[in-house]
């Protein structure tokens, strides 16, 4: 195992919150565009918010996911903060899973989903539209959650008991 020395640290903490951050901006942003394509009752502005989905989750959820993701298994394998603390794994499952769902789902849906939009003839779209959104934006906030309290701590760790002093005499 390695430990990034602190010039590196300090980069790959950058580079993981910048990019995890913009990963949420852009589910959030996805979720936006998804209650107006769903809400709107002009073609036009379903058709330009649909696509506008498509376009946004195929050109930056792939490099921002692929950018979190990698950037924080750097951070686990070269700092304190291993698997060996729930929190980490947790999160590490999340961005996975959720990358995995991004790459083989979401882009996939939203093109197919863009394809078949006309800005001439409204459409009643299916709510996977907004349930993907939603379930990210969750994931997302819920990771900015755990790398802030830290809830959890090591795995298998003993609790120490707190030291006792005694009490001292009056006279």
């Amino acid at each position: 195992m390695f430990k990034l020395r602190r010039p590196a640290y300090r980069a790959f903490v950058i580079v993981h919150v910048v990019a995890s951050v913009a990963w949420l901006g852009l589910s959030l942003c996805l979720l936006v565009l998804g209650v107006w394509a769903t809400g709107t009752g002009a073609a036009a502005e379903q058709y330009a918010a649909g696509t506008a989905m498509s376009v946004l989750a195929g050109a930056l959820a792939l490099p921002l996911g692929a950018t979190a993701l990698v950037s924080g298994v750097v951070l686990m394998l070269g700092t304190k903060w291993t698997v060996a603390y729930t929190w980490v794994l947790v999160k590490l499952v999340a961005t996975a899973v959720t990358f995995a769902l991004t790459v083989f789902s979401l882009r996939p849906g939203l093109a197919a989903t863009a394809a078949t939009l006309d800005p001439e003839r409204l459409q009643v779209l299916d709510s996977q539209l907004l349930a993907a959104p939603i379930v990210s934006s969750s994931v997302y906030l819920g990771a900015v959650v755990l790398s802030y309290v830290k809830p959890w701590g090591r795995r298998g760790a003993r609790v120490q008991a707190p030291v006792r002093v005694p009490a001292r005499s009056g006279r």
